[in-house]
């Protein structure tokens, strides 16, 4: 919905509705300083704890810890969504938001997006099959042992290695060079006098929706250079949160066996597909997202998430259980053999073993108690077994809709679950869940700034450092954009600092000390009231400098020293896992065994690069 109107219109609404006169619009507030406060409405409480800033244009409340803008706040008082709530704060500011003409003018815009879409990927098809220039293409992908019947199925073409051969094209077929950008196919020149092309010299797959109409492309480099694969950028159409590769091409085996098997990249769904396994899809170079999971459970019953043997590969798998522990899913779990990727497995052993493969995956809670174990040298002792305990549970506490009675058999019946899979008491798991949710609560009723932030039963030094680190980004998100060449959102291990990053990242009218501005466009109340959180608590840490102090500000000096340190935690793993690699092994799970001992306070090790030369690069392309 943020992105349906400009950020013009959205910053004028909330202009036009100042939150204190909103928020008493409801129910009386006191002045208290510069603030103003009140009982909170969102749970009970003696003393008042809910705080309404006018001069940043949020509300928090110390107690439950709920937080965000007007926007925010309207959707929870209402019981409305975010497209609800501008409309209703547009119309209490008697602003006219875009009729249908202008509605009609924006499904315009999207028509003539697609139709430059559909027709680049014929010119790149074409450009692949053409005699001279689509030779050495044709030859790669015969050497990575792609069909002409698999070529044609999946629509894959070429980029030929020229800076203006589709803008030639374009105009041969007078199509608007301004089209042409909006979907991300040409770049403008630095100097304003033209454009180029984006895609050279690539093997070119697109990227189709679920009616099977292309909405980008990722291409693939032929021989050396940078990035390996390259991806569309964000347009009006696609989105790479929210887009899985193969989609069209799988749907039909879902329906026949609701059973989904989500890869890494466009080779791993390629050739599994070519060697009959036709239920697989791909992310798109980035981690699965909870777009990804509403997609995938429309279509089956069970996931089945295969990742490489790589700690990169593990802890992926486990990121993604945890997006689907409170659906209707199933999720199992299975890592192809070492050194190899689905791609490598289906060329050299067949579809059959493939699938062979896939049905042997693990339950995943079953996959994450041998890696929590392996975390706790085996979890031998009570106090270990107790901490291994607690990070399992954790990822069920975790989840928010698991959290709310009116879902409590939902609950009961993934404790059941997970008695029969890891073989202890259902009221053994019952009780510590209690006790876990008790100690949470306890958490969030502090009144100390910061007390409601998220509070996993099991932490360490990473999730802290993560910590300093989105709360100096919410304070100073010019910083964003080079912070996060250096450490990209799914190398952040805790699932809601990743989502706050990610969100702040996809803003493009953040401004520093501006709270207000990172919050306006967020549509989900918890990441909102995190934010808000973070942010006063990077104030607090702000107010404590020394006057006499000239050298970097207390925020950039959290920034630096937690960007510095998992770096170096990253590297610490990875280098673990090759040191074990080295000796021999081969044995992945050994690996990572070695990683986590250093820190038993997590489940999975942070983000590695997957191996060359087709590996997951850090700039986010599409593997292979």
């Amino acid at each position: 919905m943020s992105g349906l109107y400009s950020d013009d219109i959205l910053d004028g609404i909330a202009r036009a509705n100042d939150i204190v006169e909103v928020v008493s619009g409801y129910f009386p507030m006191k002045r208290a300083g510069k603030d103003y406060v009140a009982l909170c409405p969102f749970h009970a409480e003696k003393t008042p704890s809910f705080t309404v800033s006018p001069a940043k244009q949020i509300f928090k409340c110390f107690g439950c810890g709920r937080g965000g803008g007007v926007f925010t706040f309207v959707m929870a008082k209402e019981n409305v969504t975010f497209p609800e709530a501008v409309r209703i704060m547009a119309e209490r500011a008697r602003i006219d938001l875009p009729d249908r003409a202008g509605a009609e003018k924006q499904m315009g815009a999207r028509r003539q997006v697609r139709d430059v879409m559909a027709w680049a990927t014929k010119r790149f098809v074409a450009a692949l099959q053409h005699p001279k220039a689509g030779a050495e293409a044709r030859a790669y992908l015969e050497r990575r042992g792609i069909t002409p019947a698999t070529i044609e199925a999946f629509q894959i073409g070429f980029a030929p290695d020229s800076w203006d051969a589709l803008l030639r094209a374009a105009q041969r077929d007078a199509m608007p060079l301004e089209l042409l950008e909006s979907a991300g196919l040409v770049v403008r020149r630095d100097d304003g006098n033209g454009y180029y092309d984006r895609f050279r010299g690539r093997v070119m797959f697109p990227i189709l929706d679920a009616l099977n109409r292309p909405i980008a492309f990722g291409g693939r480099i032929l021989g050396d250079g940078e990035p390996k694969y390259l991806n569309s950028p964000e347009t009006v159409l696609f989105h790479k949160g929210e887009a899985l590769y193969g989609l069209p091409q799988a749907r039909d085996a879902f329906e026949a066996e609701r059973r989904v098997i989500v890869v890494e990249g466009y080779f791993d769904v390629v050739m599994p597909w070519q060697e009959g396994v036709r239920n697989v899809v791909a992310t798109l170079g980035t981690a699965l997202t909870d777009e990804h999971v509403r997609a995938l459970r429309r279509y089956a019953d069970e996931v089945v998430l295969v990742f490489d043997s790589d700690l990169a590969g593990q802890r992926a798998a486990d990121r993604g259980m945890e997006l689907f522990i409170a659906g209707d899913v199933r999720i199992m779990v299975t890592v192809v053999p070492a050194g190899k990727d689905p791609c490598d497995f289906c060329k050299e052993a067949g579809g059959e073993a493939f699938k062979a493969h896939v049905a042997k995956a693990e339950d995943a809670f079953k996959y994450k108690w041998n890696l929590v174990q392996a975390s706790l040298e085996e979890a031998t002792s009570p106090a270990a077994q107790r901490r291994a305990l607690e990070a399992m549970l954790s990822s069920v506490l975790k989840a928010p809709a698991l959290a709310q009675e009116d879902l409590r058999l939902q609950r009961d019946l993934i404790l059941g679950h997970m008695s029969k899979v890891l073989g202890i008491s259902e009221e053994t798991l019952r009780a510590e869940f209690r006790r876990l949710r008790r100690s949470a609560g306890r958490s969030a009723a502090g009144t100390e700034t910061g007390a409601n932030l998220p509070e996993p039963a099991v932490r360490g030094r990473r999730w802290i450092k993560e910590r300093e680190l989105l709360t100096a980004l919410v304070c100073r998100p010019s910083r964003l954009d080079t912070v996060a060449e250096a450490l990209p959102p799914d190398r952040v291990e805790a699932p809601e600092f990743r989502r706050l990053y990610e969100a702040i990242l996809a803003n493009p009218s953040r401004r520093d000390g501006d709270i207000e501005s990172i919050v306006l466009r967020m549509e989900e109340a918890e990441l909102s009231s995190l934010a808000v959180a973070l942010f006063e608590r990077g104030e607090a840490v702000s107010a404590c400098r020394d006057p006499a102090d000239t050298g970097p500000e207390p925020i950039a000096r959290m920034l630096d020293d937690a960007l510095a340190v998992l770096k170096q935690l990253d590297g610490e793993d990875e280098l673990a896992t090759r040191s074990r690699a080295a000796r021999g092994g081969g044995n992945s799970l050994g690996a990572y065994q070695e990683a986590r001992l250093k820190r038993p306070s997590g489940f999975a090790g942070p983000g590695a690069r997957r191996r060359e030369p087709d590996g997951l690069r850090q700039d986010g392309a599409a593997p292979g």
